[in-house]
């Protein structure tokens, strides 16, 4: 097969119309717009009110779980959906309520478990220790969006913040009520991407792409500039 120079000529221009093809395509194919896949919500705490000294309350995973770490020597109980005990802690370990609803669904990210008989918010409660230490985390149902559709203003603006709503989670510390409350705001990912209407994933991929080929324009100037004989070229004195 041919080398010389009409043939680098020719696989140049092809890696340069190559580049300029996915350049053109990449924001076409995503020129729709932004779709819901149930990422760009964060959940926050606003406070715990009134104020348990060493009970530490953070969101992980964005939305997904609430975790509750007790350091305060006091038992903690979290209340479920329906206002019944949940969530036991204390200085022997964290302890699940087998008979409430929550211990079931508050398993999984979307609320779908088959609940037990036993399992209603007015059963006498029957604690089994799911871990020992002081921190427990749970998909909480109180602080997401539970469904797989997205709320009604986030499909109306979906290059817009929004404020979801507003939650709160009861607890009691040696009896004493308390409250975790926080909100679920949304923010459009990668919002450079939605707002040109352009698949960060097709993004990437031209920006791979793109470097790849200009390593092989770089290595077909590097030979370009080689003589015939395969030898690099020397400077006389």
């Amino acid at each position: 097969m041919s080398s010389g120079p009409g043939h680098r000529i020719l696989w140049t221009r092809r890696a340069l119309a190559l580049i300029c093809v996915a350049s053109v395509v990449a924001p076409s194919a995503g020129a729709h717009g932004p779709e819901f896949r149930g990422s760009g919500y964060i959940s926050s705490i606003a406070g715990v009110d009134p104020l348990v000294v060493g009970v530490l309350v953070n969101v992980i995973g964005g939305d997904a779980r609430l975790r509750l770490s007790n350091y305060s020597g006091k038992t903690v109980v979290v209340m479920g959906y329906g206002g019944e005990p949940f969530l036991r802690f204390e200085r022997r370990g964290v302890y699940a309520n087998v008979n409430s609803p929550a211990t079931y669904l508050s398993r999984t990210r979307y609320p779908s478990a088959r609940l037990p008989v036993s399992a209603t918010p007015g059963a006498e409660p029957r604690w089994k220790r799911i871990l020992r230490g002081a921190s427990y985390a749970w998909y909480d149902h109180r602080i997401h969006w539970t469904s797989r559709d997205a709320p009604e203003i986030v499909r109306e603006k979906p290059r817009e913040t929004h404020l979801v709503f507003r939650w709160k989670v009861p607890a009691r510390a040696d009896g004493k009520r308390f409250v975790i409350s926080g909100q679920l705001g949304y923010a459009p990912p990668l919002q450079v991407a939605a707002r040109q209407g352009t698949s960060p994933w097709l993004i990437g991929a031209v920006v791979v792409f793109s470097i790849l080929a200009v390593a092989a324009l770089l290595a077909i100037g590097l030979r370009a500039r080689r003589p015939s004989g395969g030898r690099p070229s020397t400077l006389s004195n």
